[in-house]
């Protein structure tokens, strides 16, 4: 089986298994399995503190190695973290080595990162997450060695996407509102979605339903802003979530 297609069978039985769970820790069970798959020995999601703020309540899922959160939350690394800085600054998914490498960090951001390694964490994977609102969180992954294609950076962005969106769903009364903007999705702007989810290019695109790049890009933002998202792999993990694509 090649890279691409256990990548995809990994993220579309997360999708399946976590849209029947019932509560926080059917989510975490979920996400166990599927990031076990990719090679990851952990995770944590959570919302980012404003600067005066602790990280504390932010939390929605720690899986985390014993010891290191009470020891994170203790020390409030949050606000020295290099990673967490690196997700503020950005909307792209990134491994901590690569994102980090030649750059100069601070002597409290080292004793975080050196930290973590008598965790296990040599190294990780995060996904930051941005709304229109201004809202910030981070799913963050970590392991001895990262070692991911493309194809599996991909599908581990959507499956942290979606798992987001699952808690976010289980603590806020969104339901409907979700539902309302989903309806407002048009049937062009779903198959648009459709094939951005097959990996496809705004100009392949373009090229399969006969419009122009330009109107493949207007339709991704149409839709993205109905749906309160900032990027192309959130707007694929809020419309299967929704149910607006499978």
């Amino acid at each position: 089986m090649s890279d691409r297609q256990a990548a995809a069978n990994a993220m579309f039985d997360f999708i399946t298994e976590s849209s029947r769970a019932q509560d926080r820790d059917e989510v975490l069970t979920c996400l166990e399995k599927a990031s076990a798959a990719f090679g990851m020995e952990c995770f944590a999601i959570s919302g980012i503190p404003l600067p005066n703020e602790r990280i504390d309540p932010y939390f929605m899922l720690n899986a985390w190695p014993d010891g290191w959160f009470e020891r994170y939350v203790q020390e409030n690394y949050v606000h020295v973290d290099p990673v967490i800085y690196r997700t503020k600054m950005s909307n792209e998914a990134f491994v901590w080595s690569e994102a980090l490498a030649g750059k100069p960090v601070s002597r409290a951001a080292k004793r975080v990162m050196n930290e973590a390694t008598e965790f296990g964490m040599m190294d990780g994977y995060s996904v930051p997450l941005h709304s229109v609102g201004g809202f910030q969180a981070i799913v963050t992954y970590g392991a001895r060695k990262v070692d991911l294609s493309h194809e599996q950076r991909g599908a581990l962005h959507i499956i942290s996407i979606y798992a987001h969106n699952r808690l976010r769903a289980f603590m806020t009364e969104n339901g409907d509102r979700s539902a309302e903007a989903a309806a407002k999705v048009s049937p062009r702007e779903r198959e648009v979605i459709l094939w951005c989810s097959a990996g496809k290019t705004n100009w392949e695109i373009g090229q399969i339903l006969g419009i122009s790049e330009k109107t493949v890009q207007h339709e991704i933002a149409s839709a993205s802003r109905k749906l309160n998202c900032v990027n192309r792999a959130q707007l694929i993990a809020e419309s299967i979530r929704l149910g607006l694509i499978r």
